[in-house]
């Protein structure tokens, strides 16, 4: 029984066909790959953004780290991550509770406090392809509750009575 095998009736006539169709899809499929990349880096340093945030605010919730010592521990967090280039001027420190309060050693036990920072969306891009998104800053906040120990006096003596 003879089997039927189905020929082009010229082959020569498609043999670059392959080639051209890469070549008019592959600019629109690297573009896509990029902007998956781009918003994969995005969701990667706001995760890392939350994590030095939430970092600073555990440390200004202990009530005995000064202003300075908050921001540190927020830059030198994104520092060890891998995110460069944050400033302690770009940490921010804000008692909800109390605001003329600007310092968390001044924080009232429960007092709300939070710890902000914003880093420029280009100090922290992998590609250089600025139009993939409009978005200039990438900003993460943590709100913790003071947990200051409030001073008690012990009386030390023993009743005579």
């Amino acid at each position: 029984m003879p089997t039927c095998v189905s020929r082009s009736p010229t082959p020569g006539l498609r043999a670059g066909v392959a080639a051209v169709e890469f070549a008019v899809c592959a600019p629109l499929l690297i573009l896509m790959l990029v902007g998956v990349w781009e918003v994969g880096r995005m969701v990667h340093v706001q995760q890392l953004l939350s994590n030095a945030v939430r970092e600073g605010g555990r440390q200004a919730s202990i009530g005995t780290r000064t202003l300075d010592d908050v921001q540190t521990a927020v830059v030198n967090d994104l520092k060890v991550n891998g995110i460069g280039g944050v400033a302690k001027s770009d940490v921010t420190f804000l008692n909800v509770t109390q605001p003329a309060k600007t310092d968390p050693t001044q924080a009232a036990q429960m007092d709300l406090l939070r710890v902000s920072v914003s880093v420029p969306y280009d100090n922290v891009r992998w590609s250089l392809v600025p139009q993939i998104t409009n978005v200039r800053f990438l900003t993460a906040s943590a709100e913790w509750v003071c947990t200051k120990d409030i001073p008690i006096t012990v009386n030390d003596t023993i009743p005579t009575n």
